[in-house]
């Protein structure tokens, strides 16, 4: 049985590098001891979350008497003519990374994507007008009722940040990716231009957790600009600042508290309520204690 740190501090493990100290934190390496540490944790009745590469979410700074599960080390990959297997914990950029270094295209837009490919599938990555849906062939997932099982992707409901087996409870371990021969020099020539473009946009240059907010594409919603038109960029709650370059950004100055985040949340969502009518749908996952 896989054996947990004791008294572990989660903000190292978050992009806004925010957190508190979680009673006991795990690190499974493979779906087998996933698994088996599900049915651990549900016959101790012992609370919960699970962590990946910690780029949406906010992690409270208070105690945490219960487990967080990293798949940080859920990493490895396997290498075929046609696809890539990469476990769920790999970070996204890094598959782009082995995909240039092997000379094959079609996961460039995966480089610089925060987070890892469990969360990119979870939330349904998009970049460079690429979802990762697009490429995916076939997914492992382990269930605390249903135990394992491997889905294809056309098993798989995706949508704007969403995809149904999350919304199920599965929890991914493992994944196919297409790929392709590719030409070296025009794969790492758009790997430059998307570095180009993330330095440009400033996204990368205070500590967050991307966007807060989900677009409203059916009703033409750009949170982004929508905050922006009511004058909000730059407000600022403690060391929490909407961010002076996206005004879907909530960025930590230097000092900022996760109540501090989640108070410029929470007054964000009354301002557009109030003056617009509208009520945004939060991206940012909550986790821990605050």
């Amino acid at each position: 049985m896989i054996q947990p740190e004791k008294n572990v501090l989660i903000a190292p493990f978050t992009h806004y590098k925010i957190g508190g100290v979680a009673r006991e934190a795990y690190f499974p390496r493979n779906s087998g001891e996933l698994l088996e540490l599900l049915d651990k944790l549900s016959v101790s009745g012992t609370d919960y979350y699970i962590l990946g590469g910690g780029s949406n979410v906010l992690v409270g700074e208070g105690y945490f008497n219960g487990a967080a599960i990293l798949t940080v080390k859920m990493n490895s990959s396997e290498r075929f003519p046609d696809h890539i297997v990469c476990g769920a914990g790999m970070k996204s950029s890094d598959i782009a990374e082995i995909a240039l270094d092997n000379s094959m295209t079609g996961l460039e837009f995966l480089y610089l994507l925060p987070g890892t490919i469990g969360g990119a599938l979870a939330g349904n990555a998009r970049y460079d007008n690429i979802n990762i849906s697009e490429v995916l062939i076939n997914l492992s997932a382990v269930h605390p009722d249903n135990g394992f099982k491997t889905f294809t992707a056309n098993e798989i409901v995706f949508e704007y940040k969403f995809n149904s087996l999350s919304s199920e409870g599965w929890l991914f371990c493992e994944a196919s990716l297409k790929w392709e021969d590719g030409d070296p020099s025009a794969i790492k020539k758009r790997m430059g231009e998307i570095d180009a473009n993330r330095t440009d946009s400033k996204h990368f240059q205070l500590p967050s957790c991307g966007c807060i907010f989900k677009n409203d594409y059916t009703n033409n919603i750009r949170v982004g600009e929508l905050i922006d038109s009511l004058g909000l960029k730059g407000l600022t709650i403690g060391g929490a600042q909407v961010a002076p370059f996206h005004a879907n950004f909530i960025v930590n100055t230097g000092n900022a508290t996760s109540g501090d985040v989640l108070k410029l949340i929470e007054k964000l969502e009354q301002i557009v309520l109030e003056k617009t009518g509208i009520t945004l749908e939060r991206e940012v996952r909550i986790l821990g204690n605050f």
